[in-house]
């Protein structure tokens, strides 16, 4: 066994990583979980009204591009990447799962989750696959890539942080 990893490691490590995020960084946003079931969907599978929970509030280390001028028939926009690093076990606590086509809200502006990778491990073990047992090694991070979405691709209402209860987030939110 590791002399180093066990469980009190990753205990260690977890609580410094939600001190540092949640009391020193400090850099939260608003997480929209997509309803699939409450989306109507059009013949290709696609659903341009999406239906969200309530919006989560999450703190997040984030990581963004530059933006990116285009031009097209409609006039001229911008593009921009943006990751956002969640630690897992705020996101356990919190009952989020991200998913691709999920919105996550920062900066005034609406960020749609492209991809997501959740294989950052402490010790470089994952305790639910490593053949060495459980007790060593850490899931840590949720990491989801996204761009920026515009405003008029969302329907998002001017509005719509009117009411919002951040402790619920069990009641559809039609956006």
């Amino acid at each position: 066994m590791a002399l180093f990893g066990g469980e009190r490691d990753a205990a260690l490590f977890s609580k410094l990583n939600k001190e540092l995020i949640t009391d020193i960084i400090d850099t939260e946003v608003y997480y929209y979980k997509i309803i699939i079931e409450d989306t109507k969907r059009n013949l290709y599978g696609e659903g341009k009204d999406k239906i969200f929970y309530n919006p989560v509030k999450i703190p997040t280390l984030i990581d963004r591009t530059n933006a990116e001028q285009t031009f097209d028939e409609f006039g001229s926009s911008y593009t921009r990447n943006v990751t956002f690093s969640f630690l897992r076990d705020i996101l356990v606590e919190k009952n989020v799962y991200p998913e691709i086509g999920d919105v996550i809200e920062w900066n005034d502006e609406q960020h749609i989750v492209d991809v997501t990778f959740t294989n950052q491990f402490f010790a470089g073990k994952n305790p639910s696959t490593w053949d060495g047992g459980d007790v060593q090694g850490s899931n840590l991070s949720v990491i989801c890539e996204t761009h920026v979405a515009k405003r008029s691709q969302l329907k998002l209402k001017d509005d719509f942080r009117v009411g919002i209860n951040t402790d619920n987030n069990d009641l559809p939110v039609g956006i």
